[in-house]
């Protein structure tokens, strides 16, 4: 049982018995006996969970949250709670980016970026919990007024609110300052698709089989480039199946997102296949290009010797393609499921814009009835090589020979294979 005790001059303590059988006293300061007893109420619900082992409940959570540095050490010094660390911005920032070494290099970088601007504006010696909201949505007018776009101010802004929801989370601070702000990623403006004639186009410009191999996969497979495509090699190509497995560092961290199962269309396949012939014995690797300036330098210029507009964002504009060729044929969930990403984020990042292709088709401006994109697919698909019609008893034949792929049956594709014309001829493996 906690009592209030008056030391004069309007002082009042906290007098109770610890579970040790010691006294301890919390000395209030002049408070009124309204917020005396306040206090009192709560120093006996943690009394209680410290004798009983109980939980605190979510109002007393709060209440300790809430309370300035100096009381709550008080209420530490008598073991009511654990001892508080006294954070400074500058500090904070350092020890929790340092801390996350499970970052990608890329993400801790950023964050790095973001505790600069942080510190441009609130001094390293700030406390976390003086950071009012009205400071911070003065620190994004001047974010606003420094000259950078509103894409590198939402990820600032997002940032921020990831380092102090984290210290809100340590119970720190009892609410992030940055909580009204909007941030994070801008959803890229991918309006830019690259056609299936553009694609032969610049797959025959390019100086090598490596450079087409590397275009083709980010066009014709959607990977990204170079964390995706850097990590494959030739055990990663199912040849029979026309398949191929994905290694992907962005989402490892995410349970069962580490690898990925796509397609292989027929030209990429064409493609890896003269790759094979022509690597020498011994390459683990399919591509053996650096992720350097000259090989961006390298594939802009092949895409301007081949007479095709260029384009912002190279390889992102080549990844969105893919998704939206394959959408124009196949069920969304399906497509996110080899893109390698949620329908949400198709929707915002890459699947934002409509291809011509499907205007026209809706609008049937060639007069043949038809779904002019889905045409076009299929002739693309029928001109592949070795795609002959087989006929119905033997493709019937083929069908019940088709394994199931566990990476497609989570998403219901179960019959993956007769989804598209190249698969209902069997390849064998390069010699």
């Amino acid at each position: 049982m906690a009592s209030i005790a008056n030391d004069g001059n309007g002082r009042k303590r906290i007098q109770f018995v610890a579970g040790d059988g010691s006294r301890k006293a919390i000395r209030l300061g002049k408070v009124s006996q309204r917020q005396a007893e306040t206090f009192a109420g709560y120093v006996e619900k943690l009394m209680a969970e410290k004798i009983t082992g109980a939980a605190v409940d979510a109002e007393v959570s709060r209440w300790v949250a809430g309370l300035d540095d100096d009381t709550h050490g008080k209420l530490a010094a008598v073991g009511l709670v654990k001892s508080r660390e006294l954070t400074q911005l500058g500090p904070w920032l350092e020890r929790y980016i340092d801390s996350r070494t499970d970052l990608k290099s890329k993400s801790r970088t950023m964050l790095h970026y973001t505790r600069r601007a942080l510190l441009e504006q609130f001094p390293a010696t700030s406390g976390l919990r003086a950071i009012t909201p009205n400071d911070t949505a003065e620190w994004r007018v001047k974010l606003m007024g420094s000259g950078l776009s509103e894409a590198t101010i939402k990820v600032h802004v997002g940032n921020a609110k990831w380092l102090f929801n984290e210290a809100k989370r340590r119970a720190l601070i009892p609410a992030s300052p940055f909580e009204h702000l909007s941030g994070g990623a801008t959803a890229a403006k991918n309006d830019r698709y690259i056609t299936p004639d553009e694609t032969d186009k610049i797959i025959a410009a390019c100086p090598d089989i490596q450079f087409k191999v590397l275009f083709a996969l980010a066009r014709l497979a959607g990977l990204r480039t170079h964390s995706e495509t850097s990590l494959l090699t030739w055990g990663d190509v199912d040849w029979d199946r026309g398949r191929l497995n994905v290694r992907s560092p962005k989402t490892e961290h995410h349970a069962g997102h580490e690898r990925r199962v796509v397609p292989i269309v027929p030209k990429l396949m064409k493609l890896l296949q003269d790759a094979f012939a022509a690597a020498p014995e011994g390459q683990a690797y399919i591509l053996t290009l650096g992720k350097g300036g000259y090989t961006q330098r390298t594939m802009i210029a092949a895409v301007k010797r081949s007479g095709v507009e260029q384009w912002p964002r190279l390889w992102q504009a080549l990844r969105s393609s893919c998704e939206k060729e394959w959408a124009m044929t196949f069920p969304q969930y399906a497509v996110s499921k080899w893109i390698g990403h949620s329908i949400a984020v198709s929707g915002k990042h890459y699947a934002n814009s409509v291809p011509d292709e499907l205007f026209d088709g809706a609008a049937d401006i060639d007069g043949s009835g038809q779904d002019s994109a889905a045409q076009n697919a299929a002739q693309h698909t029928s001109e592949a090589p070795g795609n002959s019609k087989k006929p119905e008893n033997e493709e019937m034949q083929n069908r019940s020979e088709i394994p199931g792929d566990p990476a497609l049956v989570e998403v219901g594709v179960t019959r993956f294979e007769l989804a598209t014309s190249w698969s209902r001829t069997k390849r064998s493996k390069p010699s």
